[in-house]
C-alpha cells in the first residue's frame, strides 16, 4: 500500500471523528436548552404511585388502561358487551304466525344455532322467522353468535299474496324443527294443525279482500338504455330498495316502488325497455291521505324529464283532478286496513302482503 493511500485512510478516519464529535456537541447542546426551558419534575409520574399536583394546586390524573382480568367488561368480549342486555321489542305475531316452540336440553352456542337454522328459513311460499330466548332469560327476536340459547321458536307465517299456509307446508315446517330437535337434543311443541289451517284460511280471505295496488305507466319514445333512465331517476331522487327502486319517505319507508319494463328495477337485464311502470303497494305503503297524489306529481315530472307519455292501468292518459277521487278511496282503504288490525305499512302488513 502506498504511502498516498495510506494518508487518505488516515484523514478519512480523523473526519469521520470529527463528525462524531460534532453531534454530540450539539445534542448536548439542545437537552441544555429542554431542562432550562421544562425543569424536570420532583416526582416521575410513570414511576410515583402518588398523584402529581399542577401549578395550580390541583391534582393531574394520568391516562390508565384496565386490563382484561381486572375489567369485567373484557370477558365476554367486545362483541358481546355491545349486545344490548334487555328484551328485544319484536315478537311473535300470533294474528299472522303460526309457532312452533323447541326446548334445548342444554344452552346452544348462538353460532351453532345460527348454522342450524340457516336453511330452514322457507316452508313452501311461506317465510319462517325465528325468535330465541337466551340463558340469562332474554328474548331475542335477531340471533347472536356469542350468546347462547335455551329455548327457539319457528315462527311460520299464515298467509300472504301466494295464498293461505296450506297442510304440504305445514307438514314442511313441521319437518324441519323435527330436524332441528334431532340434531339440537330439543323437545317440540307445535298447535293443532286443523285450526292452525283454518285460521290461515280466514287470514287470506281478509287480507285478499283488502289487497290494492295502483299503478302508472310512462311509454317512452322508442327503446331506451336501461343505464340512461337509472342515471335520470337517481337524479331524481330514487333509491335503491331492495331490488327495486323506491320514492320513499323522510323516515326512508317506501311510498311507492319504479319498476323498468315488467321487472323490479335491480332485475332488468335487457339493454333496453320502452316503458316504466310506478306502483303503490296500498297494505305495504304508510298510509297518506294524498298517497297517489304524490305519485301522480313525480310521475308527472318523470314524463318531461323522459319526453314520455303519462296513462294509467288500463292504458289511458291521466285525466286532470283523477288523483283527489282516487286518493279519498285510499284513505277509506287505510282506514278499513287499521280496524281489521293491519295498518298499512306496519310489520304485520308486510308479512300477508309480501
Amino acid at each position: 500500500m502506498s504511502n498516498l493511500q495510506l494518508s487518505l485512510i488516515a484523514l478519512g478516519v480523523v473526519l469521520i471523528l470529527l463528525v462524531l464529535l460534532f453531534n454530540w456537541w450539539q445534542e448536548q447542546r439542545i437537552q441544555n436548552k429542554m431542562r432550562n426551558r421544562f425543569p424536570e419534575p420532583e416526582q416521575d409520574p410513570l414511576l410515583s404511585a402518588e398523584p402529581i399536583h399542577t401549578h395550580t394546586g390541583s391534582l393531574r390524573e394520568e391516562p390508565a388502561f384496565g386490563l382484561p382480568d381486572e375489567d369485567p367488561a373484557f370477558e365476554a368480549g367486545v362483541a358481546v358487551a355491545s349486545i344490548k342486555q334487555a328484551h328485544d321489542e319484536e315478537t311473535v305475531d300470533e294474528v299472522c304466525e303460526g309457532v312452533i316452540d323447541l326446548h334445548f336440553a342444554s344452552a346452544i352456542p348462538g353460532a351453532r344455532l345460527l348454522a342450524h337454522i340457516q336453511p330452514y328459513r322457507q316452508a313452501g311460499t311461506k317465510s319462517i322467522r325465528y325468535f330465541a330466548e337466551t340463558a340469562d332469560g332474554y328474548h331475542r327476536a335477531r340471533l347472536h353468535p356469542n350468546e347462547s340459547y335455551t329455548s327457539l321458536q319457528m315462527a311460520v307465517v299464515l298467509a300472504n299474496r301466494q295464498g293461505p299456509l296450506n297442510e304440504i307446508e305445514w307438514s314442511q315446517a313441521l319437518v324441519m324443527a323435527d330436524k332441528l330437535a334431532h340434531v339440537l337434543d330439543a323437545s317440540t311443541e307445535s298447535p293443532d294443525a286443523d285450526s292452525l289451517l283454518k285460521r290461515a284460511q280466514s287470514l287470506d280471505e281478509l287480507c285478499a279482500n283488502l289487497d290494492t295496488q295502483v299503478g302508472l305507466t310512462l311509454k317512452l319514445q322508442g327503446t331506451q338504455p336501461v343505464a340512461a333512465i337509472v342515471s335520470i331517476i337517481r337524479r331524481m331522487s330514487f333509491v335503491e330498495y331492495g331490488n327495486d327502486f323506491a320514492w320513499c319517505n323522510e323516515d326512508g319507508i317506501p311510498r311507492f316502488l319504479l319498476l323498468l319494463g315488467n321487472e323490479p328495477g335491480q332485475g332488468v337485464r335487457s339493454a333496453g325497455i320502452d316503458h316504466i311502470g310506478l306502483l303503490l303497494d296500498v297494505p305495504r305503503s304508510p298510509a297518506d291521505e294524498h298517497s297517489f297524489g304524490r305519485m301522480l306529481g313525480v310521475a308527472k315530472e318523470l314524463a318531461v324529464a323522459l319526453k314520455a307519455q303519462l296513462v294509467d292501468d288500463s292504458g289511458r292518459p291521466v285525466m286532470d283532478g283523477a288523483e283527489v277521487g282516487i286518493d279519498r278511496k285510499l284513505v277509506e282503504l287505510y282506514e278499513e286496513l287499521d280496524r281489521q288490525g293491519i295498518p298499512a305499512g306496519s310489520s304485520r302488513a308486510l308479512l300477508v302482503f309480501s
